[in-house]
């Protein structure tokens, strides 16, 4: 079974499989990730943090980890997961 997420935004339809990542998508918006880099990274922003959220071992607070790599982009956008991961946990 296959379920497809829809959230429609500023008129156009963006699909996802997971809950997760449309929730994702939201604190994306919260954080003005599309204004901020438009909309190619904020497509990025949520790629990135869902796989952080399911490479993670512990309990992840998904809506803390979307926003500490929403408020460090510039310096995770090109980390590996797992020390993204490490960075969110040191803080």
């Amino acid at each position: 079974m296959t379920v497809d997420i829809q959230v429609t935004y500023k008129g156009k339809a963006y699909k996802f499989a997971f809950g997760s990542e449309a929730y994702i998508f939201h604190t994306a918006l919260y954080n003005e990730m599309d204004v901020k880099y438009g909309e190619d990274i904020l497509l990025e922003f949520v790629n990135l943090v869902q796989e952080c959220y399911l490479d993670d071992d512990n309990r992840t607070p998904l809506g803390s980890l979307a926003d500490f790599i929403a408020e460090n982009w510039e310096d995770v956008k090109d980390l590996s997961r797992r020390r993204i991961l490490d960075m969110f946990y040191e803080e």
